[in-house]
């Protein structure tokens, strides 16, 4: 075993060997390149021998006879910071010499080691089951910290000694290197030269910025459908490759590779003809997504049924409501040949799947699910305890997640349409997925939320509220196959206020304000600038123009929803069986897989 001041000699004498092996004339380059001033150092194979001599001076004098070489930077330019980090002092300084000796063979001017503030953990960690302060023991962690800098030094050079050291790495040193890369100020005249034009381009943009918000939220969800999906279980390179890939693509202006492996599922009840708060926060967006979903996009949208069990339902009505919701959705713009439209109970995979996640399902996380406590009317801080959840919540209601986690992750769906208000139970799909995959492997992925602009749309009667079929004045709703006449009746009894001025303030005037927010929805304007546009106007005629608004819009989805239900040719239920057998072979290549990795 070698002692420290040995081993640096023993590094020393190796790499002066090797070196005049390749080059007789090194000796007399080296101490060239140690000179300073006008003292000149002895050649390094002399001070090894005098270091030899003097075995037995103090290890203060040795260290200064074994100080590594170092050259001198010419403009003091850094190029790269490295930080070693140790919790052994022993282990941290002599790597750091070994870098800086490195550094030196490599003809880079370094500096350093300097010693960075120490890093202190504490901690208390109790040493039996029962936690008393004589219990307990005390933890302490100091981590060490040299700070190494290269100046003036050739990037090409820098990235060979920073893959030197990295192969040769010491144990229980951490590295991290900090690079900076230096351009001439050509670059930044150029930019100053094209930036006049840069802003007469953009001024025309921005101009229409308020009009073109529909637009941008149009193009952010076929990025999303078209962008190359990173999960966490790819390498940090292949990452790192994808973001360089895709950041350049987006300066030259050509479009980033994409996968075809994007699926995207969402699901609506079966509660009749869909309201206009269901339209605009969700079913425009089914269609806005298929419309600009690439080729390889698999597309799956369902009327999910089974969801409707969880509250009793009239066996006539509920046939009824489940062939009206059918209608609707190829009403409103969904084409069966490019989306695939079902019954969820049609496909058994579903409930299938859903009594298999049951089983690793989390109770706490289901017990703090608000679904259930609005189903019954209780609070959200309500428990399982409350006396009300006791005598009312059924098992369905309560599992109510499990069953839309198995719809998501039955597809593999990777992008889930939904409201604002379905966030927390997507949150719950990606969470039992994870379980499941950390059980049995890779199986599902994790699902990714796309939010409509339309987050909530308010009722008219209570403009605090949702829009709602479950509440008791059908003048709280607009629905999609209302007339002109019953849109405009609607619309003129909504409530406002007695202020008589048109101003945009969801706080203070909820009611006015919900009608400029379902105005833009409309007009692609944002609501500061139709409320300006309506500072002077009335109250009636605000809500005539957006009654005229709604009802031309709504004009082509109610006149085909009539020709579907009114269609006797057996139409609907040709599409629905062709739906469900494509979603029943997409879902049993899920289960098959899964069923391999449970052993069923």
């Amino acid at each position: 075993m070698l002692t420290l001041p040995e081993a640096y000699i023993f590094f020393a004498v190796s790499a002066r060997s090797i070196a005049s092996a390749n080059n007789p004339d090194i000796a007399t380059k080296s101490s060239s390149d140690v000179s300073q001033g006008n003292v000149e150092r002895p050649a390094l194979a002399e001070r090894l021998d005098s270091i030899n001599h003097m075995a037995r001076l103090p290890r203060s004098v040795q260290a200064v006879y074994l100080r590594p070489l170092r050259r001198k930077a010419e403009y003091g330019l850094p190029v790269c910071d490295l930080q070693l980090r140790s919790y052994s002092v022993r282990n941290v300084e002599f790597f750091a010499d070994f870098a800086v000796r490195a550094a030196y063979y490599l003809k880079l001017p370094v500096s350093g080691p300097v010693p960075l503030p120490r890093i202190v953990e504490r901690w208390t960690f109790p040493r039996s089951n029962f936690v008393h302060k004589k219990s307990q023991e005390n933890f302490e962690r100091i981590t060490l910290r040299r700070l190494i800098q290269i100046k003036d030094g050739n990037p090409q050079a820098v990235q060979t000694w920073l893959a030197f050291i990295r192969k040769h790495a010491f144990y229980g040193v951490g590295m991290k290197a900090n690079i900076w890369e230096h351009e001439s100020l050509d670059v930044a005249k150029n930019m100053d030269k094209v930036l006049p034009g840069v802003e007469k381009s953009l001024k025309s943009h921005l101009s229409q910025f308020g009009q073109r918000k529909c637009e941008g939220a149009q193009s952010s969800k076929s990025d999303i459908l078209g962008d190359m999906r990173r999960t966490k279980h790819r390498s940090p390179r292949w990452n790192m490759e994808s973001y360089l890939q895709k950041w350049g693509s987006s300066l030259t202006g050509q479009s980033p590779s994409t996968t075809s492996n994007q699926t995207v599922f969402s699901g609506i009840q079966p509660t009749g003809v869909p309201h206009l708060g269901n339209y605009l926060g969700a079913l425009r967006e089914w269609v806005r997504l298929q419309n600009d979903a690439t080729e390889g996009t698999k597309l799956f949208y369902s009327i999910v049924d089974l969801h409707a069990l969880t509250v009793p339902q009239n066996t006539h009505q509920l046939k009824k409501w489940r062939k009206e919701s059918f209608a609707t959705l190829l009403a409103v713009g969904l084409s069966p040949d490019r989306s695939t439209i079902f019954y969820q109970s049609a496909v058994p995979a579903h409930a299938e799947l859903y009594w298999i996640l049951s089983t690793v399902a989390s109770m706490g996380y289901l017990s703090r699910m608000t679904q259930w406590k609005s189903k019954l009317q209780l609070p959200e801080n309500a428990s399982l305890e409350h006396s009300a959840a006791r005598s009312k919540l059924r098992l369905g209601l309560f599992s109510y997640p499990v069953l839309q986690a198995a719809d998501i992750l039955v597809h593999r769906a990777t992008h889930v349409p939904v409201g604002e208000d379905q966030r927390q139970h997507l949150e719950f799909s990606r969470y039992t997925a994870n379980s499941f995959n950390h059980l049995y492997g890779l199986i599902f992925p994790s699902p990714e939320a796309v939010i409509a602009p339309a987050k909530r749309v308010m009722s008219l009667k209570e403009p605090t509220l949702k829009m709602s079929k479950s509440h008791s004045d059908d003048r709280s709703r607009i629905v999609l196959t209302d007339s002109p006449e019953d849109i405009l009746k609607k619309v003129r009894v909504a409530l406002t206020d007695s202020d008589a001025s048109i101003t945009y303030d969801p706080v203070r005037r909820p009611g006015v304000s919900n009608l400029i927010e379902i105005l833009s929805h409309f007009d692609g304007r944002s609501c500061d600038e139709l409320a300006l546009e309506y500072e002077s106007s009335t109250l009636r005629a605000l809500k005539e123009h957006l009654a005229g608004r709604i009802s031309d819009h709504l004009e082509g989805i109610r006149e085909q929803y009539y020709s579907l239900i009114g269609d006797n040719s057996g139409y609907l239920d040709t599409v629905a069986e062709q739906g469900a057998q494509a979603a029943r072979a997409n879902a049993d290549v899920t289960m098959k897989q899964l069923r391999e990795a449970m052993g069923l």
